[in-house]
This record gives structure tokens, sequence and C-alpha cells, in this order.
């Protein structure tokens, strides 16, 4: 038996999540070394850290809950204002095989309620499969809930019948690093929330006009020419489309970029992408759950 070992990167981080600096991580290691419960070997959680604000952070989560616990599905949610939303989830049996909708918020305040003195609840129960779970039966719930200044954040894990429930180490190591998985957690939504969602930046031309024109001293003309040109239209195309020839096209773009100080269309598009990103701020991917 061995003490689960936390990679210095992994104390890092902790510490920022929790306001506090990288000088303090050594001690932070050291002192706490003498209070870990004895715990076997287990993957390492930098591909966690390493995820964090990006696409693949759920499936690095239920890979790491998977190697350890067995776990065949996680969800992310986020209870703000009232409301519940599913960040992410990743599960290993196809997304349709696990229900969408088994988790209230009234349930998640239920848990929170019940929170100790650690900060964060573990609860552990056996949840029976319904019609949308295509027969699976009965599974293993884990959820793992904790409320931080802006928002409460709730883990749910499921584990499929044929696998034989936690064992008490295991659940005892779920609860020593729950704070830490919220956290997580937590500031991976924090950077998904701040993320502007560029669809509709580089896929509507009256948004790209409409941003182009209202937010430069472009003229109409000008910023018709300089929308049509990150939409994708050719030179052709753009003298086709507005009416005009191809020359004064040409004319257009290159008094804008003038205008813009740029020399080519890969630095319109970079400007273009800071100017709407800009004006529109972040946008959340999570979606509500009714």
């Amino acid at each position: 038996m061995q003490y689960f070992h936390f990679e210095s990167n992994v104390i890092c981080k902790q510490l920022e999540l929790q306001g506090g600096n990288a000088m303090t991580a050594a001690p932070l290691a050291r002192d706490s070394l003498s209070d870990r419960p004895e715990k076997p070997e287990a993957p390492s959680l930098s591909e966690i850290v390493e995820a964090i604000g990006r696409e693949g952070f759920a499936e690095q989560v239920l890979d790491y809950l998977n190697r350890y616990i067995g776990a065949d599905h996680c969800a992310i949610f986020q209870l703000k204002n009232y409301e519940l939303s599913e960040v992410a989830s990743a599960s290993l049996v196809g997304a349709a095989m696990m229900p969408k909708s088994d988790l209230t918020s009234y349930e998640v305040k239920r848990q929170l309620s019940q929170v100790g003195s650690s900060g964060a609840r573990v609860d552990v129960c056996n949840i029976t499969g319904t019609e949308n779970t295509r027969g699976i039966g009965k599974r293993q719930r884990i959820m793992i809930c904790e409320q931080k200044a802006n928002a409460s954040y709730c883990l749910r894990i499921l584990r499929s019948a044929q696998r034989e429930s936690l064992s008490e180490p295991q659940v005892e190591y779920l609860r020593l690093i729950a704070h830490l998985l919220i956290s997580f957690v937590a500031r991976h939504v924090d950077l998904f929330e701040r993320k502007p969602n560029l669809t509709p930046a580089l896929t509507s031309l009256d948004e790209i006009q409409s941003c182009v024109i209202s937010a430069t001293d472009l003229s109409r003309r000008e910023g018709e020419v300089c929308a049509r040109i990150l939409y994708g239209l050719s030179s052709c195309g753009i003298a086709l489309d507005l009416g005009i020839g191809k020359e004064s096209v040409m004319t257009y773009r290159k008094r804008a970029y003038q205008r813009l100080g740029i020399g080519s269309q890969r630095e319109l598009l970079m400007w273009y992408l800071a100017l709407w990103s800009a004006l529109h701020g972040g946008n959340t991917g999570a979606v509500a759950v009714n």
C-alpha cells in the first residue's frame, strides 16, 4: 500500500483555484502527507488538469474515474440562478444509453443541504433503468456536489449493473478527492463560459457585415467588401454579389486594409475575430435541463 501522490502541477493548480500560489505548493504537499489515509496507486490527475477549459474535459474526467472506480458515464452540472444546466458529459457505452433527465435541481439542492465540513458531498445509491436507458437496468449512481461562491456544481457518475458495488476504500477515496474534482469542474465551467461562440461570427454574412460596419470608420462599401472576404467569397463573387466591377472590389479592399493597418486576408480575419469577441463577450455552452 502506498500513499496516493498528487503531482506538483496538480497541487499548484489546486492552489490557483483556491487563491493560493505555487510558492506554497511544496510545504502543502509535505505537510499533508502525514494526514492522508493509505490508498492504492491511482491514475494521474494531470490529464484532467490539462483539459480544463477544453472540449475534451468530460472525457478526461471519465477516463480517470473509469480506471479507478469503473465509471461508465459522467456528466457535469451547474446550478445557478435556480436553473440546472448540463455543461458536458461523456459515456463509454454511448450517450443514448444513459439517462439525461434523471437529475433535477431539487435533487442537487437536497444533496447540498447535507454537505458536511469538507465542503463537498459524495452520495452513492442504486437507481433503476427507465425506458430511456434501453434496458440497462439497475445502475450505481455517484453524485459529488459542492457549492461555490457564484454557483453550485455536481458531478454525476454512473456505473452499470454488471460492475460490483464500490468498495469502502473506493468510496473513501472519492470523498478524499471530491473537493479537488469539483474545483476542477468549477474552473472548467468558468473558462468554458468565457469562450465566445464563434459560429455566427463566421457563418452569418449579416452578422459579419453589421459588426464590421458598426464598429469601424470604414465606408459602407469598404465594410461590405471586407464582410464578404471574411464570409469566404472570391473577388469575382464579391463583384457579382454587390453589382460592381472586380477592379472596384480590389480598390475598396486596398482602402479598407490601409484604414485598418493590415496587409493580408489572414490579418483581416484575426482583426475581425478580436473585434467580434470584444463586442459579444463570452457565451456558455451549457444546455438547460428541464
